[in-house]
């Protein structure tokens, strides 16, 4: 720190001479150092928790893992951050709590922004800035440990290179002998420079299981809570890719992790509107739908599924006396980063409850664009 700041002092004092001496002033290589934050604490330990998900080598993102890779795009970093673009955390804060939240904090952003304006330093000698100074996940893995049982998503995916986003749909036998209780559901990449969310379905209800993140790795359910699938039972995954820079096959695979005790099942209640076209050249056209719960429920999850063109994803509840509380609210959506999300704790919602999806999109083509505004629910019996 001392090494810094003695380096500031003799630049500022060659600026002071030069202007008493009527020289120009001189000009340094690099923005001077106006800041204590250091990449490798303060910085580093950020990442870790939000970035290294996407931004390590041969992964989604470009390596941020040590200060050589990462002070390039400080810049970048920056105007990122400012903008909420990354993390990829749509839901906006104080609109239902979720465990899977990604987003910075007010005091993140600031250790970033403050690092990235005061010269972006590393804290280390220059001899160790290509090594990460925390740690780093390894590639792909079953980070929950190996699950029960493990099968193969397909016969290999082939993505071309600089492929656009794509969902692509497939049908995954369990091989299930007998009826099995599910704690969690996990993906494992068979390439992570190309996967960048998935979806669980029961093919035979269609209801909604759970999804996968880079940064949420597995679909795992709360304490006494357990999928019911019959024996035989086919699961519907559904993979959004985008192609990296050149042609790959994703090979990845479904794990399933059993619970052999007494739970209560999931279900899943889903919130569909009638389909809208959006008309070309309009904005903010809003679609809504509402539903009336028959019964008690423990909502656990939310998976909005708007489709093209939705530039934002409300969902409230109201009460049978009239209350109503905001449980997600989605400003900015973006498709191509679509994300679970993940109550913090199990909400109760009364028989009566009014559950409210209101949608805006835009089209910005010459073309009718169908709007299939869509949700899913996982509930559970709620707990008394």
């Amino acid at each position: 720190m001392g090494v810094r700041f003695t380096a500031c002092a003799a630049c500022g004092a060659a600026v002071l001479v030069a202007a008493i001496l009527g020289l120009a002033a001189p000009a340094y290589p690099h923005k001077p150092i106006t800041t204590s934050i250091i990449f490798k604490n303060e910085i580093a330990q950020i990442f870790q928790r939000k970035c290294f998900q996407c931004h390590t080598e041969n992964n989604l993102g470009v390596p941020l893992t040590s200060y050589t890779d990462a002070r390039p795009w400080a810049r970048a970093i920056r105007e990122e951050v400012l903008e909420r673009r990354m993390p990829p955390w749509s839901a906006v804060r104080g609109y239902g709590r979720f465990s899977n939240d990604l987003s910075l904090s007010a005091r993140e952003m600031e250790v970033i922004l403050s690092w990235a304006d005061g010269g972006a330093p590393s804290g280390v000698p220059k001899a160790e800035e290509p090594l990460p100074p925390v740690f780093v996940a390894p590639a792909p893995s079953w980070d929950r440990g190996e699950p029960d049982v493990a099968v193969p998503i397909g016969s290999g995916q082939a993505i071309a290179a600089g492929a656009p986003f794509e969902i692509k749909r497939f049908v995954v036998p369990t091989g299930f002998t007998a009826a099995r209780r599910v704690r969690a559901l996990a993906l494992k990449q068979g390439d992570r420079r190309v996967v960048r969310h998935a979806a669980f379905y029961e093919e035979t209800s269609g209801r909604w299981l759970g999804g996968w993140t880079p940064w949420q790795t597995a679909a795992e359910l709360p304490k006494g809570v357990v999928h019911q699938l019959p024996a035989g039972a086919r699961i519907v995954v559904e993979i959004g890719y985008s192609g990296a820079e050149e042609a790959v096959t994703d090979k990845s695979e479904l794990g399933f992790y059993f619970d052999q005790g007494a739970a209560s099942p999931t279900s899943s209640l889903a919130l569909t509107a009638t389909q809208v076209a959006v008309a070309p050249g309009s904005t903010g056209q809003r679609v809504r739908t509402e539903t009336t719960l028959t019964s008690d429920i423990g909502a656990l999850a939310f998976w909005p599924n708007p489709g093209r063109g939705a530039r934002s994803v409300e969902i409230t509840a109201t009460t049978p006396d009239g209350l109503t509380t905001p449980l997600l609210w989605i400003k900015d959506y973006r498709g191509d980063w679509q994300s679970p999300y993940v109550m913090s704790n199990a909400l109760t919602l009364a028989r009566g409850t009014r559950l409210a999806m209101t949608s805006y999109y835009d089209n910005a083509g010459d073309q009718p664009v169908a709007a299939r505004l869509q949700a899913w629910l996982l509930t559970a019996a709620p707990k008394r």
